[in-house]
């Protein structure tokens, strides 16, 4: 377990894909949910606004800006981890309140939502899969050179 020096712990489910922007991304049957990894959740320490400008219906290619998020130090780009069409914004971020981020940012935190598009399972296949061992070691590296991390007590 890796906590950062506020004390939170720092949370990596195994069963989604990571993107080196720190988004992640839940494939769904008719759809991919887009969110904030923990990391940078947590190295925000506090996230004041979020605005995801992209609107339903636009067509996303992969690295561009759907947004963006405002913490206590620094606005941060969102940078679309895939390619897709936009089909929901979460409406409980809609408004720009990053609390949802912040407390759950695995569920009811999530950003947003898009379609698959003819490039996305390409794209899907160079990001970072939960479970394997070379994304642990990623996640830690990304976790050591953002976050002030404690030493593990355990």
């Amino acid at each position: 377990m890796m906590k950062n020096v506020w004390g939170y712990e720092l949370i990596f489910p195994e069963d989604i894909l990571y993107s080196p922007e720190l988004l992640w991304v839940k494939v769904e049957p008719e759809k991919l949910r887009i969110g904030i990894c923990h990391i940078a959740v947590r190295a925000a320490k506090r996230l004041v606004h979020v605005d995801i400008a992209c609107r339903v219906g636009t067509q996303v290619k992969k690295g561009d800006k759907v947004g963006a998020i405002e913490t206590t130090k620094a606005v941060w780009e969102i940078i679309s981890p895939v390619s897709g069409e936009m089909v929901a914004v979460n409406p409980k971020i809609s408004g720009g309140n990053p609390a949802p981020i912040m407390k759950d940012a695995y569920g009811e935190g999530w950003l947003f939502e898009m379609k698959k598009v003819s490039e996305t399972d390409t794209e899907l296949k160079r990001l970072f899969r939960g479970e394997a061992a070379d994304t642990k070691k990623w996640i830690e590296e990304q976790a050591k050179a953002i976050v002030p991390l404690m030493e593990d007590s355990d």
